[in-house]
């Protein structure tokens, strides 16, 4: 029999010859072939479990993925790096004095390059303002080492050799007796004994660490200030070409924006500098004019003192305010009431008229900056600490500002896992 498309017939009815079907045997062998892929994967997988097993390819646990592969060549090199780090720490300290001259230079040099700018923008080239601005600073370093030194050290000359008087002239006042009563302690024997043992060779020594050690400080102070001097000269002329330098160690499709923030935080630092040095010789101004107006004898130390502690903002002048109003006292109650008085309504005048017009183009830092830069550098390096916290606050709020906040800016989308 032939079916009708031609090709015959299996007794079952299926065509059997050319065409699509498939017979019995090859359903058969195809589930066979399937079979044996299926074993073939079930041993792979076997044989790969046995060898994780094996010692050789046997997994590591947690403690040994923490523990290095090496424990005894691990712990030389982290002794090595902890005294690596520790006399790098004592390197760093023994060379403290000569860090904190450098910063000094430094911070000077940025205060000293506004007024370079303003003789550029003038028509003088830089070398020419440079020169003119070198040439004051000396000057001004000159009136202090020749007018303002000797005279300060007359004063306090003058001041030591008044003590008994002024001391005994104070126990005699009204005021002083009044104190006396209210506390009922005599003073007058604790003045005494204070001054004995302050006069006493012994205590001396105690109090200034031996005459060779204090020599050795006064030499080392000289030095110091000489080499300021000389470092801030140098910073002011080479300026430019210091930030050249640091802007060629950064990458070159990065260079132009780092030489513009490096620029713009060299400016604020440099107005931040000037401006405070300018409100600390005026606040000394006005403190010696009061000083002089009250009858005090020591007006130019008190100058001296005023123009120092107040380089700190804000609260540079209420501590001041405090170290007056005491060493007024010496002179009269009245004396130290009028220069409480006069000196509130200065502080005053300086926080609403003068500090908006010589500040206003510097880096403004929230107050609450600058109260905790100021007490975490008077930790750390005392006066001189709070000093340098400002500028370094105005740096890091200026990076902030102008790097980290554009770049979170830019970050749209969530970062993909």
């Amino acid at each position: 029999m032939r079916g009708s498309a031609g090709g015959a017939l299996t007794p079952s009815g299926r065509p059997h010859g050319g065409g699509p079907s498939r017979s019995p045997g090859t359903g058969e062998s195809e589930a066979s072939r399937g079979r044996c892929a299926r074993s073939v994967r079930s041993v792979d997988e076997n044989t790969t479990a046995q060898d994780a097993e094996r010692p050789e390819g046997r997994q590591r646990s947690r403690l040994q993925r923490v523990l290095p592969a090496t424990p005894l060549l691990s712990g030389f090199s982290v002794a090595v790096g902890v005294l690596l780090a520790i006399a790098l720490a004592a390197t760093i300290a023994g060379i403290s004095t000569v860090l904190i001259s450098i910063f000094l230079g430094m911070f000077l040099a940025l205060g000293l390059d506004p007024a370079v700018r303003v003789l550029e923008r003038r028509g003088m080239s830089r070398p020419v303002g440079v020169t003119i601005v070198a040439v004051v600073f000396l000057g001004v370093v000159a009136v202090i080492l020749l007018i303002l030194v000797p005279a300060t050290v007359r004063q306090i000359a003058a001041a030591i050799e008044a003590a008994p008087e002024t001391i005994a002239a104070m126990q005699q006042s009204d005021w002083y007796r009044a104190l006396e009563a209210d506390l009922g302690v005599d003073l007058s024997a604790v003045v005494a004994e204070s001054i004995r043992s302050l006069t006493t060779l012994s205590s001396f020594l105690a109090i200034s660490g031996g005459v060779l050690k204090a020599g050795f400080g006064v030499v080392g102070a000289v030095s110091s200030f000489v080499m300021v001097v000389v470092l801030t000269l140098y910073f002011v002329s080479s300026l430019q070409s210091i930030k050249a330098a640091i802007s060629n160690l950064v990458p070159l499709y990065r260079r132009v924006r780092f030489a513009e923030v490096l620029d713009e935080i060299t400016q604020s630092v440099g107005g931040v500098v000037a401006g405070g040095v300018t409100l600390s010789i005026i606040n000394a101004a006005v403190v010696l004019l009061i000083q002089l107006a009250v009858g005090s004898s020591i007006p130019a130390v008190m100058a001296i003192v005023a123009f120092f502690v107040t380089l700190v903002p804000m609260i540079g002048s209420l501590v001041f305010l405090v170290i007056g109003g005491v060493a007024t006292l010496f002179v009269s109650p009245t004396a130290a009431l009028v220069f409480v008085i006069a000196y509130l309504v200065y502080i005053q005048v300086e926080a609403y008229v003068v500090t908006p017009r010589i500040m206003g183009k510097a880096a403004s830092v929230p107050g609450v900056l600058v109260i905790i830069g100021a007490m975490i550098g008077a930790t750390l390096l005392g006066l001189l600490g709070a000093l340098v916290a400002i500028p370094l606050t105005a740096s890091i709020l200026i990076i902030v500002r102008k790097v980290w906040i554009p770049r979170q800016n830019r970050q749209t989308e969530p970062p993909e896992d």
